[in-house]
């Protein structure tokens, strides 16, 4: 055995498979004596043993030659310690140890009879071999034992002794003094092996060996080193983690008038994007938002995941895209990247860009197009947006709330902007309705009265601004308003009545108009406001009302009833005297059943207003007889504290 263990050299390949099968045992002890053999020949020899066996079991020899004083010895005691670590991380692909290291792995070996039980505990001596070696690096100043302790220090291990191993093996990390610290970290930044720049991502949260880390995340020189980093982009959640990783910047340079990104450097060039996994480019969406790296140059690497087949990366995307980018995401045939897209754009929450503003003729575009997507959360968001954005559109209360902040922060300039809206035919009507919302008709006097006056205006526009003329206390606009009690348009003359300050007499003269509406408005502002110290007046308009109960134009009975649920209770009840009971009963009628010969012929509109009207009243009554109640009881139970209480006398 010393014989053929010295001449293992010479030997062939089959003849060394031959000499295998003596027995692992006796090769272990054999090789043993070389390795204190005081011929460094024979300590060669050992070394090639271990190295072409690669079995676990010569890590120990391996591990005391690093220390050999012959310098071919040591050279091959590392070359034998790396190759005994690569086969152990054989089941790594290639790409990720990279090319000289996957060479290292994938030479044949001379495999020694043993049970696979036994090698699986035979790695334990290899890791104890590397954690030992590691921790004496100043002995022998090799190499291998940092890289292999950087390589199997983070792998899955099942057994307890394993686990204790490798934590030493990472305490390592933590030992900023250590001997062995500094050329670790040497190691980390310059060995070309893509596995490693993983491991440097998961090491940032490591401080002494963070800066060492950084540096090596700095720099990749294959896309195989990207790709691996990218798929544990997720690493970066932890906030320790995501804060170590701002100090990387991705550098540029000019081409073609252009700022693109250097080759080598954190993130790959936007040619690769293409060759890059699904988690990948995942990652690289994750990344591009953690690093320092210039606006365009990122907005030009992430371009391409605005076509990308799969959903979460377009997702991804989106929720880290800058806000200029964001409606091309909108535009997405998914409706959950179209509706996360929306709702990041939404202005919701933040105060909308300036009215005529560059960024808000963007946005108010932008919002009209998407008015039109196929999908429903979109078209909402729009809306809503439109909505926020649109100074004049009185039915939003988000554009309610614009409008009073505008009018609050620029009123002329408020102002200007709804008397350009007032000349538009298309917006005059939102903006008269706007300026009642408000209270301001009085900043608008002089326009208002020009709309009314105007017979060629749209009536309906002309009958909103009567309306706000309404809140104009001026005589100037009280006398528009006398004007338009004789309009020839229905709508002007009602809401003149309902918007007139003064004598109620002119009002009346109005109780006998040929439109229903005129008519049920004159009525209750005179049974609204007529002095309940002269109650012929409400007399009369009860019984104008009475009329317009028996009329014989369902409108004028609909209208009468919307007067009678306005003016039949309350104190309009007391001033009306003789007349109010016979307008209860005429709206009993009108509300009564099927079964009632006079309700089968009216309207069911008019029926429910009449019930309506009967639940308001009886409501008004029950409250009045429940406060007349209490003041009873009060004053009975005033009455009975003042009684002297007289102790003699019977019940």
């Amino acid at each position: 055995m010393l014989a053929l263990a010295r001449a293992w050299e010479v030997l062939s390949v089959p003849m060394r498979e031959l000499g295998a099968g003596l027995g692992r045992h006796r090769w272990l002890v054999t090789a043993e004596g070389l390795a204190h053999d005081a011929d460094p020949r024979a300590r060669l020899a050992a070394l090639s043993i271990a190295h072409d066996t690669a079995d676990p079991g010569f890590a120990k020899i391996a591990g005391l030659l690093l220390s050999d004083e012959h310098q071919s010895v040591r050279k091959a005691a590392d070359r034998a310690m790396m190759r005994l670590t690569m086969v152990m991380l054989e089941h790594l692909p290639a790409h990720l140890l990279g090319e000289d290291l996957a060479r290292v792995a994938a030479t044949p070996r001379v495999m020694l009879p043993v049970d696979p039980a036994v090698l699986e505990l035979e790695r334990c001596t290899l890791l104890g071999a590397i954690a030992d070696a590691a921790w004496s690096f100043a002995s022998h100043r090799c190499r291998s034992p940092l890289l292999a302790a950087l390589l199997v220090m983070d792998r899955a291990v099942a057994t307890p002794l394993e686990r204790e191993i490798c934590a030493r093996m990472r305490r390592l990390l933590s030992e900023r003094n250590h001997p062995s610290h500094s050329p670790m970290r040497t190691v980390l930044r310059r060995t070309p092996c893509p596995i490693l720049r993983e491991r440097a991502l998961r090491w940032l949260t490591i401080g002494p060996i963070s800066a060492a880390a950084i540096d090596r995340l700095s720099i990749a020189e294959s896309l195989d080193e990207h790709e691996i980093v990218l798929g544990k982009s997720h690493l970066a959640i932890r906030p320790k983690r995501a804060a170590r990783l701002t100090s990387l910047r991705h550098a540029t340079h000019q081409l073609n008038g252009r700022v693109e990104l250097v080759d080598q450097g954190p993130l790959p060039r936007r040619e690769s994007y293409a060759r890059l996994g699904e988690e990948a480019r995942l990652g690289l969406v994750r990344m591009a938002s953690q690093i320092m790296i210039d606006d365009q140059p990122k907005r030009n690497l992430l371009e391409p995941t605005l076509a990308d087949p799969s959903v979460r990366v377009r997702l991804s995307a989106c929720a880290m895209s800058p806000l200029i980018d964001l409606p091309d995401f909108m535009y997405d045939v998914d409706p959950v990247v179209a509706r996360t897209g929306a709702l990041i754009w939404s202005s919701t929450g933040q105060r909308p860009p300036r009215p005529s503003s560059p960024a808000w003729k963007h946005r108010a575009q932008v919002a009209r197009i998407n008015a039109r997507s196929p999908h429903a959360w979109v078209r909402r968001v729009a809306g809503e947006e439109s909505d926020r954005l649109a100074v004049v559109a009185p039915a939003s209360p988000a554009s309610r709330a614009q409008a009073r902040q505008m009018y609050k922060t620029d009123p002329s300039g408020f102002v200007r902007l709804l008397r350009d809206h007032l000349a538009d035919s298309d917006s005059r009507c939102d903006a008269l309705m706007l300026i009642r919302i408000l209270g301001i008709g009085h900043r608008f006097e002089l326009d208002l009265i020009a709309i009314v006056q105007n017979e060629q205006q749209d009536p309906r526009a002309r009958a909103t601004a009567v309306m706000a003329l309404g809140e104009v206390k001026t005589n100037s606009a009280n006398y528009i308003l006398s004007e338009a009690l004789g309009d020839r348009d229905d709508r002007i003359r009602s809401n003149a009545v309902e918007s007139i300050s003064g004598s109620v007499d002119q009002l009346f003269e109005l109780k006998a108009d040929h439109h229903h509406r005129v008519r049920a408005s004159a009525i209750r502002r005179v049974l609204r406001e007529s002095d309940p110290a002269q109650p012929s007046r409400s007399h009369d308009a009860g019984h104008a009302l009475l009329e317009m109960l028996h009329d014989d134009r369902p409108m004028h009975r609909l209208a009468g009833t919307w007067v009678a649920q306005r003016t039949l209770t309350g104190a309009s009840r007391e001033v009306m005297g003789s007349v109010w009971k016979p307008l209860v009963n005429e709206i009993e009628l009108l509300a009564s059943g099927p079964g009632s010969l006079s309700a089968a012929a009216e309207p069911d509109q008019i029926r429910s207003r009449a019930q309506w009207c009967i639940h308001r009243i009886g409501c008004d009554l029950g409250l009045q007889h429940q406060n007349h109640l209490q003041a009873i009881n009060a004053v009975g139970a005033g009455w009975a504290i003042e009684q002297p209480t007289n102790p003699q006398a019977g019940n």
